[in-house]
């Protein structure tokens, strides 16, 4: 195709596009202002200790196969995913202990400690995330929804899957006890969401783990992205690391130009932003009173996340 791409950012998502834009024919470079690859999935070192910056655990490693396969090369080559026993394990205040664990039948002997009478509520709860998932996974998460009319379009559908209640509502109609409660409404906290009012369709990763299961990989997350990394190179696709997208320059509601702290881009056909909306919005097309599928920043509420704390213990063992 002789057609040149730059992907802004680079998490999973923009390491993902880059391969995908690579086996499509685009001359594909990423650009990334830290001084490592992985965005939000990076590794820092503070006094000697490695530490995942965000995630630690996969569940669907299906997505990370395909990125290899789509250069006829197997995962397996590069990466151990090790598939994890139990996969979650919950302490509450009292000290009582919890374990979601990899399949249904242990996962009943927990809840049969705490309730027994939940284990069935726990297979109703089931029922509906896989329910939730087949709408919401397989027919809606690769859709781009931009604009409100193609909101409107999946309403009746939400509706059918009571998204209209919060993961805590749809996850308390099924179960009784407070500590099970708790344990099977944490997912939205993995994305920064409050399961008191996110919406219940979060709640289809409750199958999601069910269909594919919980892995770690070893080396930890920084070594997914060391070998994506890898395979970036192998395959040809241009790396600049140290390198800040300052501002873009629009000209007939096109990108002309990429401003870096290091240069002007003007060689591209596509570009790809895989950066906050709001964020691209409100600083790199600042100058441009640009139609926006979101509400301005003064409007948003911001969340911080999953808060993770790191102990170590500095005894020699």
């Amino acid at each position: 195709m002789n057609k040149k791409a730059i992907v802004i950012g680079s998490g999973f998502g923009g390491i993902a596009v880059s391969l995908r834009l690579k086996k499509l024919g685009y001359d594909t470079t990423i650009v990334e202002k830290l001084e490592s690859l992985g965005g939000r999935a990076r590794v820092f070192e503070i006094n000697g200790y490695k530490h995942d910056a965000g995630p630690t655990v996969i569940t669907a490693p299906f997505l990370f196969d395909e990125l290899f396969s789509l250069f006829n090369k197997n995962r397996e080559d590069y990466l151990d995913f090790v598939p994890l026993e139990p996969w979650y394990r919950y302490y509450f205040h009292d000290g009582k202990t919890f374990d979601y664990c990899s399949t249904v039948e242990k996962t009943n002997e927990q809840i049969s400690k705490f309730e027994p009478n939940d284990i069935n509520g726990y297979y109703k709860l089931l029922n509906q995330s896989k329910k939730i998932f087949d709408i919401g996974f397989t027919q809606l998460s690769d859709k781009p929804f931009i604009s409100f009319f193609k909101m409107i379009k999946v309403i009746p559908n939400l509706f059918i899957l009571q998204s209209y209640l919060t993961v805590s509502q749809l996850v308390n109609k099924y179960l009784k006890n407070p500590y099970l409660r708790k344990a099977f409404s944490i997912h939205p906290l993995l994305v920064g969401g409050d399961p008191h009012t996110t919406t219940s369709i979060y709640a289809l990763i409750h199958y999601l783990e069910r269909k594919w299961g919980v892995f770690f990989c070893m080396g930890g997350t920084g070594k997914i992205v060391s070998e994506l990394k890898k395979l970036m190179i192998e395959c040809g696709i241009k790396i600049k690391t140290n390198t800040e997208v300052k501002e873009f320059v629009v000209e007939n509601n096109k990108i002309s130009k990429i401003i870096t702290n290091n240069e002007a881009i003007t060689n591209f056909d596509l570009v790809v932003c895989n950066a906050d909306p709001p964020m691209v919005y409100s600083n790199l097309l600042k100058k441009y009173n640009l139609k926006r599928p979101f509400k301005k920043e003064k409007n948003l509420l911001y969340s911080m996340g999953l808060f993770v704390l790191f102990f170590w213990n500095q005894k020699k063992i």
